[in-house]
């Protein structure tokens, strides 16, 4: 009765095998609201949201190339005049102001306005892509640290037990020692053994309470009661396939895509903006004291302006060749990155296969050592074990049940590291009960804005 008592903590563990995990993600409730709290209180993903909202300005910023730029000025000042040859009344110290507005337009600039606005879209993108990829990595982390806290917490069930268990045999080993059953040697080893428990249960609360201490930090609450809970099912035997769909969908490896599209923009706009440029400038102005301090006159102008680039001291050339070095750069990030993907994934799966046959091991291992443990104890009483036979196969039992619980751990982890890499371990992909952030709703409210309004 004991030992059933003894491995009640192992219902924490018990596969539902029903359910299927091809066409849905599995997330339990209590993972659930901790990832929902994550992803409304971490700093880290507030931040990338802001800088999203920054990137935004870009788009904007390239619009306002279309439209036209409107100045005033006012003049005042002494003009000190002196002519020959000329019999002017003007000559000496006036005062003449000026003052007017100055319309310019760009009419034609080469095209380089046109590739600032894609250069700003693929900005854009990329930015939020990186926010997706950060928001995976909070996530991926918080769910590592979660796993951490759980399986540290069932170990400690089981520890908690085995003391118990330890405790039950010492007593039994010292009645056994009073009417002759078992030596002193005997006591000797099932204090150790108890000791020893003991020890190791206490760092099982001390690494809790460290655990507690980052989860906290984290997810900006404390942990309720965290469980490794997840149906057991093979994921994706086709493993092309899920390199086809990680390739395809993983936010880190668009990100960097569309990054290199923007550089190519940028090469883009730099080259037509080496073609000339027409701009059309208008002036309305007023000036008084031009000849004589009484005298005023309005002057309308209008003027279109034509530039032809010619030479710019090679940095037009510098900055082309920079922007290549840069796009070359990116492209061997993308294949990096790929590559690093490709890896990692493919770790993911082993590691996530092979939980399975662990745990489907430990379970046929936890069976086979009950039945044997129960046959030392019969055994012992007969005398034909030592009390030392009997502790030693309650070891191996306590080995076996923490090794099932490392390898839930395994499994569970590098379940949600598949999503990982496929792009799914986001709020919207694990459907958590929160308000989503919307990357287009500030980008949607911004991109119109024409007036130069500070709010």
């Amino acid at each position: 009765m004991n030992m059933k008592i003894f491995f009640t903590s192992l219902v924490l563990f018990i596969i539902k095998t029903s359910f299927s995990l091809a066409n849905e993600i599995f997330v339990s409730n209590d993972l659930s609201e901790s990832l929902e709290s994550l992803y409304e209180y971490n700093p880290k993903i507030k931040y990338e949201r802001e800088i999203l909202k920054s990137k935004d300005e870009l788009l904007p910023k390239a619009f306002s190339n279309f439209r036209p730029e409107i100045s005033g000025y006012y003049q005042k000042g002494k003009v000190d005049t002196s002519s020959k040859g000329f019999n002017i009344t003007s000559d000496g110290i006036r005062t003449e102001t000026n003052k007017g507005v100055v319309i310019s337009q760009s009419i034609f600039d080469g095209g380089s306005s046109f590739s600032e606005i894609q250069i700003s879209k693929n900005e854009i993108f990329s930015q939020r892509f990186y926010l997706k990829s950060i928001e995976q990595e909070v996530f991926l982390e918080g769910i590592n640290l979660y796993a951490e806290f759980a399986t540290e917490n069932s170990n400690l069930i089981l520890k908690k037990k085995n003391v118990e268990v330890l405790k039950r045999q010492l007593e039994l080993t010292k009645e056994q020692f009073e009417i002759g059953e078992v030596t002193m040697t005997d006591v000797s080893i099932a204090e150790a053994r108890l000791l020893l428990a003991e020890s190791e249960n206490l760092e099982s609360i001390n690494n809790l309470n460290s655990l507690e201490a980052n989860f906290l930090s984290i997810f900006g609450k404390a942990p309720q009661k965290p469980k490794i809970e997840i149906p057991l099912k093979s994921l994706y035997s086709d493993f092309d396939e899920l390199k086809k769909k990680a390739l395809e969908e993983n936010p880190k490896i668009k990100g960097i895509k569309y990054k290199i599209k923007s550089f190519k923009k940028q090469i883009q706009s730099l080259k037509r903006k080496q073609l000339p440029s027409v701009k059309l400038e208008a002036e309305a102005k007023i000036n008084e004291g031009y000849f004589r301090t009484d005298s005023k006159r309005e002057v309308l102008s209008a003027f279109a302006k034509i530039d032809i680039p010619i030479y710019r001291s090679g940095l037009a050339s510098s900055e082309i060749r920079s922007l290549r070095k840069q796009a070359t750069a990116e492209i061997e990030l993308l294949k990096l990155e790929t590559k690093i993907l490709e890896s990692n994934l493919t770790s993911s799966k082993s590691s996530f296969d092979y939980s399975i046959s662990k745990i489907n091991a430990f379970k046929k291992q936890i069976e086979s050592n009950k039945i044997y443990l129960e046959g030392l104890k019969q055994e012992l009483q007969l005398g034909e074990r030592t009390t030392l036979d009997v502790l030693n196969g309650e070891q191996e039992l306590l080995e076996s049940s923490l090794g099932l619980v490392m390898a839930f751990k395994d499994y569970f982890v590098s379940y949600y590291e598949i999503l990982f890499h496929l792009g799914k371990l986001n709020a919207k992909g694990l459907k958590l009960n929160v308000t989503l952030f919307d990357d287009e709703k500030n980008y949607n409210e911004v991109k119109g804005k024409w007036l130069d309004i500070i709010e």
